[in-house]
């Protein structure tokens, strides 16, 4: 530690890597292994906290089927509703209550891995994470940005080295830039797309134009779109994760794979 220098651990530390002097990988031979080491912590932390982000909206969606499904029982005792939409909220409420076993076992084990990675095993059953990830910056890392950085690095390492490094680094750009445009997207205009469909539904609903079977699943839709979006969100920050650790050297055994469950993949990257 005392070789790489304090400032310098500390924005290792800090995730701040791009901002490390390239030449610290001649100068110190541990900086790599310090550098996998942060690596394999940033991504189990970002895991960590994205389960807990999907469980805590899928507790909330869970408060709602709940309420929905008690109005309706009061609905039928009354004589305004029918048997059949009853069993309407009350299949959403089982689906709502799977929803959230499922993401409690996902964090569980998530926050889990992050314990074991961070080597805090039998010392710790638990750690304090945020409650959210950060925002997806709306400016991605500008192309001149990424090039200096790739020659600056690329400089310092042996040839074959360099040339497998700017393999890496064309990947891990390419997987950066689609996981930003994919994470915007969602954000910004299918999250507000769906609140949009899901308002009018409920306006819709309230003037008897749509069923509560319409009602329950446009609720569903919108429910899947916000976990979409913290996937996405996910996805973006382990591959600015793999494009950073890419520009000092690193080379991750693999990267963000599109289309679900990739921030699992990549995650586990790294050797």
């Amino acid at each position: 530690m005392g070789k790489v220098g304090t400032a310098n651990v500390d924005l290792i530390a800090k995730g701040r890597w791009t901002e490390l002097d390239p030449m610290l990988q001649r100068k110190v031979g541990v900086v790599d292994e310090l550098l996998e080491v942060a690596v394999q912590g940033r991504k189990a932390w970002i895991q960590a906290v994205a389960s807990r982000q999907t469980l805590k909206h899928h507790r909330d969606a869970l408060e709602a089927a709940e309420a929905a499904n008690e109005l309706g029982r009061r609905m039928v005792s009354v004589g305004n509703w029918s048997k059949l939409q009853q069993a309407q909220t009350q299949l959403a409420l089982s689906s709502a209550q799977m929803n959230v076993r499922r993401a409690q076992h996902a964090a569980t084990q998530a926050e889990a891995a992050l314990i074991k990675t961070l080597r805090l095993t039998g010392v710790h059953s638990t750690v304090a994470l945020p409650e959210r990830l950060p925002d997806v910056p709306t400016m991605a890392m500008t192309q001149s940005m990424f090039d200096d950085r790739a020659e600056a690095i690329s400089s310092q390492l042996p040839r074959a080295e360099s040339m497998r490094n700017k393999a890496h680094a064309r990947l891990a750009q390419q997987a950066y830039q689609a996981t930003h445009a994919l994470a915007l997207s969602t954000r910004d205009e299918v999250l507000k797309v769906r609140e949009f469909i899901t308002e009018e539904t409920v306006l819709h609903y309230n003037g008897m134009l749509k069923s509560v079977w319409d009602l329950l699943g446009e609720v569903s839709n919108q429910s899947q779109a916000v976990v979409g979006a913290i996937d996405a969100q996910r996805d973006f920050w382990i591959a600015e994760t793999d494009l950073q650790w890419v520009l000092q050297g690193g080379a991750p055994d693999s990267f963000v794979s599109l289309g679900g469950g990739g921030g699992e993949t990549a995650a586990a990257a790294g050797h």
